[in-house]
């Protein structure tokens, strides 16, 4: 069994108090579910080949929130990811540390560097009047990430920028363009299916993508 760093000991710790602090309080909410994805695109970059399935749970009291979230390739086709988190929103503003993870072809589970210490991130989320902005920042590879987005009617419009692991030469850079959509299919009188699609263009890269997903 890998060892666990000061840095990964004290993240499994963190997790341990927010859920034994959970379990004696009442849920003010929690959520399962999954999207099916025709192609894994985050932050302007392909993940993989072919459609993913990303299931995700959650658990939350007031304004802390405990989750995982995973997209795995239908065709094991070694696009895989496992994250877990913890957030909490002071309403101003809310602030966020993911633990990434990045399965082998083993079936979707992590078989090792679970908790490793390059795959956190540190991110906060805040509005600046009618644009929502998303500020990321990995800790141990100093990878940065901000992106801003609104809405144009139904439409949504987000433009984002990163530097070292995002962009070829390392240098910071607009990374990812997206208008995204969605809609409800009805199939029955009282249950709809959400449906949802986004364009995206990354013009360092000069790669564009089409996505298409339902949610579960």
């Amino acid at each position: 069994m890998k060892q666990l760093t000061n840095k990964s000991l004290l993240f499994v710790l963190a997790l341990t108090t927010a859920f034994t602090t959970l379990g004696t309080q009442e849920a003010n909410a929690q959520d399962i579910g999954a999207d099916v994805v025709s192609r894994y695109v985050w932050r302007g970059t392909q993940f993989g080949t072919g459609a993913h399935i990303q299931p995700y749970m959650s658990y939350a009291v007031g304004s802390l929130e405990l989750g995982a979230w995973g997209s795995f390739g239908l065709d094991n086709d070694g696009g895989s990811e496992l994250d877990i988190y913890a957030s909490y929103d002071f309403g101003f503003a809310s602030l966020t540390v993911t633990n990434y993870t990045f399965p082998a072809d083993t079936g979707g589970a992590v078989t090792d560097d679970f908790f490793g210490v390059e795959g956190y991130e540190v991110s906060t989320g805040f509005d600046l009047g009618p644009v929502g902005m998303t500020v990321g920042y990995f800790t141990e590879t100093e990878d940065l990430y901000v992106e801003a987005g609104f809405s144009l009617g139904s439409l949504d419009l987000a433009v984002g920028a990163g530097d070292n692991v995002y962009t070829s030469t390392g240098d910071f850079a607009v990374v990812n363009i997206s208008l995204g959509t969605s809609k409800d299919i009805k199939i029955t009188e009282e249950y709809s299916l959400p449906a949802f699609g986004s364009f995206v263009y990354n013009p360092e890269l000069e790669t564009a993508y089409l996505v298409f997903g339902l949610s579960f």
